[in-house]
């Protein structure tokens, strides 16, 4: 009998076939390709939330405060954009000012009088790839509200804090 050989296969000894042991590592070298790709995509998502989510809280923030402005309440001894400041929670945003001020009245050519606008505006910066230290990757972020006055100001003044 004669053997039959197929040259372009390989044969199988008691291991494994030389193209097998040729394609050991291969998943190893696909994952540590793609996997700082998906930590950079993972990364970019969270920031992303994190940023929405700050712009969310400014924004409550800056109806919190004009809400307490055009009402002409103080909720503490504080100056009203000092209080809303303290009122600041985000560990993510840096550089966070509250700062209220009297819009003049396109009709009458006036500002505060009542029903005059007034406009609150939270703002804070966020750096975006804060891990590796870039000077240069941040964006401010605002909340802001436009009210009108319901009762003339006389516990606050335009300020910013």
């Amino acid at each position: 009998m004669t053997r039959i050989r197929f040259p372009n296969r390989a044969r199988r000894t008691g291991s494994r076939s030389r193209l097998t042991r040729a394609e050991d590592g291969q998943a190893l070298v696909e994952l540590a390709l793609v996997l700082p790709l998906l930590l950079v995509l993972v990364f970019g998502i969270v920031q992303l939330s994190l940023a929405a989510n700050s712009a969310n809280d400014e924004t409550h923030l800056a109806n919190e405060v004009a809400r307490y402005a055009i009402v002409n309440e103080n909720p503490s001894s504080k100056a009203l954009a000092r209080w809303g400041s303290e009122q600041l929670d985000s560990s993510v945003l840096k550089n966070q000012t509250v700062c209220i001020r009297f819009l003049e009245n396109q009709a009458t050519k006036t500002s505060r009088q009542v029903g005059d606008p007034i406009e609150v505006l939270v703002k804070g910066t966020m750096n975006w790839l804060s891990i590796l230290k870039f000077k240069f990757t941040s964006t401010d972020v605002e909340g802001k509200a436009v009210m009108r006055l319901e009762a003339p100001p006389s516990n606050y003044g335009e300020e910013c804090a």
